[in-house]
């Protein structure tokens, strides 16, 4: 059996290969060690939300490990989504948990909840009941079909069709700062687009507006039926960008597509979310045997 003691050339000393290798006695990275430490005192609440951690020489004198190690373990935290890193000189802080729901159940199903007088569509009104302030960037643009988007719409990769994005953000009263936390991406066929009520085209206005009933509605077209898709995955670039996410953190897609009486795919509406920001949120009836419900 291979002796676990080797010998430093620099030092002369007999020391633990694990040492030599970078490691901590019981065979963790070294990193690993910090990370999990800092990970459990965060988890407890030792590091409240909103708490810088140690600076990194501090966590050098503590641990008795190198600068690259600390360095190594902060990073980890970064990824792991518990802390962010600070501008200049501020060190890493413990971010603070962030949550809203996504009612995907009640979305476009049943009564609208948009307020035309307002204009507070459906988004906005639900994270108004959970108590934050929201507000939406509107652009409107005509570009070819993402190959993902071409297929929730049943046509060539390539079609042109056209998007309109909302970059919707949060704050809480009396806050000052706004959160990224959704981008919502519609997409339409061109004809479906340009559809006009009282000499507008809605959909190609770069403004929240709402309509009773829905902008669908009001152009004329009845949804029959949503198919939707969610899945989790890493952002794209854009994505990230706009979210302003730390590195690692992973984005939730929800997609909706509508389709016609006519059994056309008019619409797919694709929200993409900060995976530690936002959830969606589903109530669906149980379907009771018909006997049952005689009986009762």
């Amino acid at each position: 059996m291979r002796n676990p003691l080797v010998r430093s050339k620099r030092t002369k000393r007999t020391q633990p290969l694990s040492q030599v290798r970078g490691l901590d006695v019981d065979g963790r990275a070294r990193w690993q060690v910090v990370y999990n430490e800092l990970h459990t005192l965060i988890e407890e609440g030792k590091y409240a939300p909103g708490e810088q951690l140690p600076p990194e020489r501090e966590l050098v004198e503590r641990f008795g490990f190198s600068r690259a190690t600390i360095r190594t373990a902060l990073t980890r935290l970064e990824q792991a989504g518990l802390v962010y890193a600070g501008a200049g000189s501020v060190g890493r802080t413990v971010r603070r948990p962030l949550e809203i729901h996504f009612d995907a159940s009640k979305f476009e199903v049943g009564a609208y909840k948009d307020d035309e007088v307002r204009g507070v569509d459906q988004w906005l009104s639900n994270v108004e009941e959970q108590g934050w302030e929201g507000r939406q960037v509107v652009t409107v643009t005509t570009r070819s079909a993402p190959q993902q988007v071409a297929r929730w719409l049943a046509v060539e990769p390539g079609t042109r069709l056209v998007r309109r994005r909302r970059v919707r953000m949060v704050r809480k009263p009396p806050g000052v700062e706004w959160i990224p936390v959704m981008l919502a991406d519609s997409w339409f066929p061109e004809d479906v687009a340009h559809r006009k009520v009282d000499g507008i085209a809605p959909l190609l206005e770069e403004r929240d507006i709402t309509m009773p009933g829905g902008i669908i509605r009001s152009i004329g077209i009845r949804q029959v039926k949503f198919v939707d898709e969610i899945r989790s995955r890493m952002p794209a670039d854009d994505e990230r960008s706009l979210l302003a996410l730390p590195t690692g953190t992973p984005v939730g897609e929800h997609a909706r597509i509508g389709i016609d009486e006519h059994g056309r795919r008019i619409r797919v509406l694709a929200s993409v979310f900060a995976g530690d920001k936002q959830y969606v949120r589903y109530e669906l009836p149980v379907a009771q045997p018909e006997a049952e419900v005689k009986s009762a």
